[in-house]
């Protein structure tokens, strides 16, 4: 393949040097004129059809990226966006029922605990009056009895 482009880089470069110096020589210089512009006009088909069958290549690829982003790609994104919802909604669950156990336990464990403290305070306290009153000797029947 290289070896092809070699040779056909060389066949051009002395028909587009060699045949126009030639002509001009010989004093055929409309001829060159006309061979010139047979030789621009053929480039440029060849230019023009390997730029059409690039853009083609281009939109092929394009649309191949389209349609593998379309199979592959979103499907496993849909996946992973379900995953995502269904672990949002374990958590908003998850959370509700800690809120409910935590108030069960505040109404139902905790309540009754500090009324049973408080009450409890309250006959330590009143033991603790009645302690002082014995200690010092004046209970209020001892004063009856005194009179």
């Amino acid at each position: 393949m290289k070896k092809f482009a070699i040779i056909g880089g060389i066949v051009l470069l002395i028909l587009g040097i060699g045949l126009p110096i030639l002509l001009i020589s010989m004093g055929w210089l409309n001829e060159a004129r006309d061979l010139a512009i047979i030789l621009l006009a053929i480039f440029q088909l060849f230019s023009v059809t390997l730029m059409i069958i690039l853009v083609g290549v281009l939109v092929v690829m394009v649309n191949e990226l389209r349609n593998l982003a379309k199979e592959k790609i979103s499907p496993k994104v849909e996946d992973v966006l379900e995953r995502v919802k269904d672990i949002t909604e374990n958590a908003k669950s998850t959370t509700t029922t800690a809120k409910q156990t935590a108030s069960y336990v505040a109404e139902g464990v905790v309540s009754p605990v500090i009324k049973a403290a408080s009450l409890l305070a309250g006959v330590k306290a009143g033991a603790k009056s009645l302690a002082r009153r014995q200690a010092r000797g004046t209970l209020p029947n001892d004063r009856n009895q005194n009179n």
